[in-house]
């Protein structure tokens, strides 16, 4: 059994962050960021994960029935409390009364194509019949806006999907991860409290950490790797693929990833520029753009690909149907 992706949404905060604001509060400017990154401005929050979440799955859910839902699963890294998750509160705001489960996974950048491999796998299994998966990261509550390297690059935002199952849609997925012996993407949990019966060492940061030359050869060589190999296991060719919905982290390792898969640079859809890197929620919200744009056809061959801290990544290639 295939599962298929039969709505999309997504949520854009409204606080507006350009290059030329980061050029008042460090030693930078817009043209350094632009020619590094591709990145023009960012969107920051100024509530909660859980509002993010909540208004992208309304979004994903206007033309459905939010009590049609069975099982909601939510990507972050960031959530406002660990108990209740995300996927508690996202559940309790859209009004849903029956006790369906409710739960975040973490996998950092990557989160999203594992929430959407997880989602298949429970439809494919016939566990659950319709799934909300939603990608969101509130990235700028753990940023250190001392840092140039790591603070130019971040953004928040939510995306949303309603999968089901389906005659067509899911083709396969690979998810994979290396150990990060380099510490390449760090963040210590911020609640770290002491305990009079305990003796040890307590967290002296807890900012968003990353050493991005590291990370940036990592994302090329993953998704380079992973993408191959899908398009092998299914016997498929770049040819074959209509588009690429990548992580957007990078301009530069988006650029990269195109060249080393031999892909016309147009088929990796972008908006890195305009929203920034955020994290979990980079997928499902360029897939709703592009989806809200008429970009997506049905029939189309289309790969998710990501890549993030742990160090993780996931690809999946899909067809589409929505």
């Amino acid at each position: 059994m295939k599962s298929s992706i039969i709505s999309t949404g997504s949520y854009r905060p409204k606080q507006v962050v350009s290059n030329f604001d980061f050029e008042g509060i460090m030693e930078t400017s817009d043209a350094w960021i632009v020619q590094r990154t591709g990145i023009r401005q960012r969107l920051f929050e100024d509530e909660s994960s859980v509002r993010m979440a909540t208004e992208a799955a309304r979004n994903a859910l206007e033309n459905l029935d939010a009590s049609s839902i069975d099982c909601i699963i939510v990507a972050t890294y960031t959530p406002d409390s660990f108990i209740p998750t995300i996927a508690n509160q996202v559940r309790a705001h859209l009004g849903i009364t029956n006790p369906i489960p409710s739960f975040d996974i973490n996998a950092a950048c990557s989160g999203f194509v594992y929430a959407y491999q997880t989602a298949h796998a429970y439809i494919a299994s016939g566990i659950y019949k319709r799934i909300l998966v939603v990608g969101v990261d509130f990235n700028s509550r753990y940023l250190d806006f001392s840092d140039r390297a790591t603070s130019i690059l971040f953004g928040d935002g939510a995306g949303a999907i309603v999968m089901e199952a389906g005659i067509t849609g899911s083709i396969d997925c690979i998810l994979g991860g290396e150990t990060d012996t380099l510490e390449t993407i760090r963040m210590q949990n911020m609640s770290d409290h002491g305990n009079p019966f305990v003796s040890r060492p307590l967290t002296d940061s807890s900012y968003f950490e990353m050493k991005g030359a590291e990370v940036f050869k990592f994302a090329v060589r993953v998704m380079e790797s992973s993408v191959h190999a899908i398009l092998e296991r299914n016997k498929l060719t770049s040819e074959d693929v209509d588009l690429v919905i990548s992580h957007q982290a990078n301009q530069r390792i988006l650029d990269s990833g195109a060249r080393a898969l031999k892909m016309p640079k147009e088929k990796f859809l972008s908006n890195v520029a305009e929203v920034g890197n955020t994290s979990s929620a980079s997928v499902p919200l360029l897939l709703d753009e592009a989806n809200r744009k008429g970009q997506l056809k049905p029939g189309m061959k289309i790969i998710l690909v990501a890549f993030g801290g742990g160090l993780t990544y996931g690809t999946a290639l899909l067809e589409w149907v929505a």
